[in-house]
């Protein structure tokens, strides 16, 4: 595909091509990575096609431009479908504003259409590249909401009322507000257990849920081991719930100890009673460990905000969106329960 003054479009796989797709990603972002990063980000289920490599081609050959796609198991109407999830959007700073990344994403869509008919593709863009996927015929189901408890407002409250004390005494009233919540949500016979490490019994509670009329990533063993317990950077925490003495629910979650911050990532429970006991006591944890706050953010029509409301979570502005395309249509009719788990990280 030839277009803008010589400008063209290839394709590739992963294999061979790592440190230039690493220049030009990391040329685009705030942060950088490493190999063993993209190594791992790049890894494709067993029965998955593999990873495909979109390049925006100047003239003379140099790459300027990129996206990929990873084929991520996802459960489609209580099937599980190979979607497309794409990421590393990346275009040179110099030709920005010239329709380039709009062709290079048309390139990309085409070539899903074409060659893989059946996978519904998913992303969650940047504004720019939001806009120019609006333009090649991709759908914006919704958007990404992040919903935080705050568990101390002292330091928030320190900034505006400048005396500590005064925090402090305004700020231990909210946090029983917060108790009190949790309280009719907690059973008797209900515990939570935290673990760094990787546990095969609450990875196969996943298998054991109800099925659901919906689109949503798939938390079965390979997935969440892959995801989590052998994330390069990131120290997940998994946590089992257990009603006398069965497993009911799952909950990965990380802490940032700088922002005294929990942030959840995925959770899963046999009903919605574990799911808000579940909830409860993660918040009655993160209230234990001293810290500010517990977010976690889901779409605008996930099941889980009434819980999260119900607790004191508080809805703050559109984090971002999330936009989805299929050749056979399916993609745009399903509801999507996406959560922060779905990021291309």
């Amino acid at each position: 595909m030839t277009d803008h003054g010589g400008f063209s479009c290839a394709v590739t796989g992963f294999e061979g091509l790592q440190e230039e797709i690493l220049r030009l990603r990391n040329a685009n972002r705030e942060r950088p990575e490493t190999l063993d990063y993209l190594s791992w980000r790049y890894r494709s289920v067993a029965d998955a096609p593999e990873p495909r490599v979109f390049w925006l081609l100047q003239p003379t050959g140099e790459r300027v431009g990129m996206a990929s796609a990873i084929f991520r198991p996802y459960r489609i109407n209580n099937q599980r479908v190979l979607t497309a999830v794409i990421g590393d959007i990346s275009l040179d700073a110099r030709w920005r504003g010239r329709g380039l990344g709009q062709m290079l994403l048309r390139f990309m869509t085409q070539h899903l259409d074409e060659h893989f008919p059946r996978q519904p593709a998913f992303v969650i863009p940047t504004e720019a590249a939001r806009r120019a996927l609006t333009n090649v015929g991709w759908l914006t189901p919704g958007s990404l909401i992040p919903y935080v408890c705050v568990l101390d407002a002292t330091r928030y409250l320190r900034t505006t009322l400048r005396s500590p004390r005064l925090a402090a005494a305004i700020a231990r009233p909210l946090q029983d507000v917060v108790r009190a919540l949790t309280r009719p949500r907690i059973p008797r016979d209900g515990a939570l257990f935290l673990s760094n490490a990787r546990d095969d019994s609450a990875f196969e509670l996943v298998g054991a849920l109800p099925p659901q009329e919906c689109a949503m990533r798939d938390l079965g063993p390979d997935e969440l081991n892959w995801r989590y317990a052998q994330h390069p950077h990131s120290n997940f925490v998994f946590g089992r719930f257990y009603r006398a003495g069965a497993l009911c629910g799952l909950v990965v979650f990380e802490d940032d100890v700088l922002a005294q911050a929990c942030t959840i990532y995925d959770l899963a429970a046999r009903n919605a009673g574990d799911l808000g006991a579940l909830l409860a006591l993660l918040v009655r944890r993160s209230l234990a460990a001293e810290l500010t706050s517990l977010r976690m953010a889901v779409d605008n029509r996930h099941p889980t905000r009434s819980l999260l409301r119900g607790l004191g979570f508080v809805a703050r502005r559109v984090d971002s969106v999330f936009q989805v395309h299929s050749s056979n249509g399916v993609a745009e009719k399903i509801a999507w329960r996406v959560t922060q788990g779905d990021k291309d990280t």
